[in-house]
C-alpha cells in the first residue's frame, strides 16, 4: 500500500491525479480558498502560519474566481487590481518563505507563491492546473501533524474537491 507521503509525492510529480487540476475555475479558485482557510483541514489550522495571512489568501482566491472573460472594460479593471494584490502577496511569501522556524510555514508560503503563479496564468486566460499549491499544502500538513491526523485532513479536503466538483457535474449535491 502507497504511504501518503508517497501519494503526495507522486501527485507533486505529474505521476498521480491531484485535485483541482480540472472543473470549472469557479469550484477550483473556492476549492484553492478552502486548502488556505478550511477550519478542519486548512493552513489556517497549522501552527506557525498565521490564521490572517490564510485568510487574505482564502479571500484573494475567492476574487480570483471571477470570470475574467466577462464584460471586457468591466473586467479589466477587476483584472488589474487582482493582479497588483496577487503581487503584493507574492512578495510577502518571497519574504516569508525560507525564514520560518519550521517546515510547515515554507510550505505554507510556498503554497502562496504557487497560488500567486497560477493566478496570473489565469488572469492572463493561461491554463493553470494547481498542483504545486495542493502538493504544497498537503506536505505542510505532513509536515506538523502526526500521521493520522494529516491524512484524515488531506483526505477531507480531497472529499470536499470531490463533492464539489460531483455537484457541478450533475448539479446534485453528493
Amino acid at each position: 500500500m502507497t504511504s501518503l507521503a508517497d501519494r503526495v509525492y507522486l501527485m507533486a510529480s505529474g505521476k498521480a491525479m491531484t485535485p483541482a487540476t480540472e472543473g470549472p475555475a469557479e469550484i477550483r479558485w473556492n476549492w484553492f480558498a478552502d486548502l488556505y482557510d478550511n477550519p478542519r483541514w486548512g493552513l489556517s489550522t497549522l501552527p506557525g502560519f498565521t490564521a490572517s495571512a490564510a485568510h487574505t489568501v482564502a479571500e484573494l482566491c475567492r476574487a480570483t474566481s471571477t470570470d475574467p472573460t466577462a464584460d471586457a472594460d468591466v473586467v479589466a479593471d477587476q483584472v488589474n487590481a487582482l493582479k497588483a494584490r496577487w503581487q503584493a502577496i507574492d512578495r510577502l511569501a518571497a519574504i516569508k518563505g525560507g525564514r520560518a522556524q519550521s517546515e510547515a510555514p515554507d510550505y505554507a508560503w510556498a503554497a502562496v507563491a504557487a497560488s500567486s503563479v497560477d493566478a496570473y496564468d489565469y488572469l492572463a486566460g493561461i491554463e493553470f492546473s494547481g498542483t504545486e499549491t495542493v502538493s504544497c499544502v498537503f506536505w505542510a500538513q505532513l509536515a506538523t501533524q502526526p500521521s493520522d491526523v494529516a491524512e484524515a485532513r488531506i483526505n477531507a479536503a480531497i472529499e470536499a474537491w470531490e463533492d464539489r466538483l460531483q455537484v457541478s457535474a450533475t448539479g446534485v449535491a453528493a
